[in-house]
C-alpha cells in the first residue's frame, strides 16, 4: 500500500500547529521531524505533548545525503508526515523531497505553518509592503566572506525597503549565529566595501526565539544591538528601511517597551 506524504509546517513553536495539521498528524502511520533546517523554539517534550505521539528525527544526512530513504521506506507502508519548523516551503525548502515523492508515484500535500517571514512583520509592526528581498548571513568559510547579504541590504535600502536577515544555523554541528555575530560580520564587510550601507547608528531590530515565551524583539541601533544579549537562539535581524513611515516609528516604540525588557 502506497502512502501519502504530508509536509507540515510546525510554525514558530509547537503551539502554532494548525487544526488541519493536528487532524492529519492524528491519523498518519509515521511522523518524522526535520531537525536540521531550523531550531524549533520549545523543547521536544512539548512537541510530544501536542502530537500525543512520538516522532523520529531526521538529520541533514538523512534528508540530503541519504535522499530521505527512511521517509520513503515508511511511505511504502502508509501515510507519513514530515514536520518542519516554520513554513516548510518559505523559511526552509523541501522541494527536492516533493519532486522525488512525485517521481515515485506518491501523493503529496503541503500544510503551511507560520513563517519567520510573516511573523517578523507581525511582531514588529513594520509594513509588509516595505519588506524587500531576504538574505541569510553566514560565517566566513575558508577565509572567504559571503558578501551577498550586504548587497541585498544595499539594494533594499535604495528602494527604502526593510531587509530580513536570517542567520546561519547548523543543528548537526551545534552552530547558531547570534545577532551580535551577524552585525560584526556585516560591519566587517562594510569595512571592506566602504559604501556606508551598514553603520553603527543604523536602526535595526534584533529578534530572538520569536513566538516563544522568552522571545525578544529589540529595535535599536546596530551599535547598541551588537553589545546586547538577546538570549538563546534562534536569532534573526531586520535592517530597517532608511525612512520609516510614522506609524512604523510609533509601533517600534511599543514593540521595544513590550518585547525588549
Amino acid at each position: 500500500m502506497k502512502g501519502k506524504l504530508y509536509i507540515i509546517g510546525i510554525g514558530l513553536t509547537p503551539e502554532y500547529l494548525t487544526i488541519k495539521a493536528l487532524k492529519i498528524l492524528g491519523r498518519v502511520k509515521k511522523v518524522f521531524l526535520d531537525s536540521y533546517t531550523s531550531l524549533l523554539v520549545g523543547d521536544g517534550v512539548k512537541l510530544k505533548e501536542v502530537l500525543g505521539s512520538s516522532y523520529e528525527m531526521l538529520s541533514r544526512r538523512d534528508l540530503e545525503d541519504l535522499n530521505a530513504e527512511k521517509l520513503f521506506k515508511a511511505l511504502s507502508e502508509g501515510d507519513v508526515a514530515l514536520l518542519s519548523p516554520g513554513d516548510p516551503l518559505i523559511a526552509t525548502t523541501h522541494v527536492n523531497i516533493i519532486i522525488e515523492a512525485w517521481r515515485r508515484g506518491y501523493d503529496v500535500e503541503i500544510v503551511p505553518g507560520v513563517s519567520i517571514v510573516s511573523a517578523s512583520v507581525s511582531f514588529t509592526g513594520l509594513m509588509i509592503y516595505k519588506l524587500g528581498k531576504i538574505a541569510t548571513v553566514t560565517y566566513p568559510k575558508n577565509g572567504i566572506i559571503y558578501e551577498y547579504p550586504y548587497d541585498v541590504v544595499k539594494e533594499n535600502s535604495l528602494r527604502n525597503l526593510h531587509t530580513l536577515l536570517l542567520l546561519e544555523v547548523d543543528i548537526d554541528k551545534n552552530i547558531y549565529m547570534s545577532v551580535n555575530e551577524a552585525i560584526q560580520i556585516l560591519l566587517g564587510i562594510e569595512g571592506l566595501r566602504r559604501e556606508g550601507i551598514i553603520t553603527p547608528d543604523r536602526l535595526a531590530i534584533g529578534i530572538s526565539r520569536l513566538g516563544g515565551e522568552d522571545m525578544r524583539v529589540c529595535p535599536d541601533s546596530l551599535g547598541n544591538l551588537m553589545n546586547m544579549d538577546l538570549g538563546k537562539p534562534p536569532h534573526s535581524l531586520i535592517i530597517t528601511a532608511p525612512k520609516l513611515h510614522f506609524i512604523e516609528e510609533e509601533a517600534l516604540k511599543v514593540v521595544k517597551d513590550v518585547y525588549c525588557r
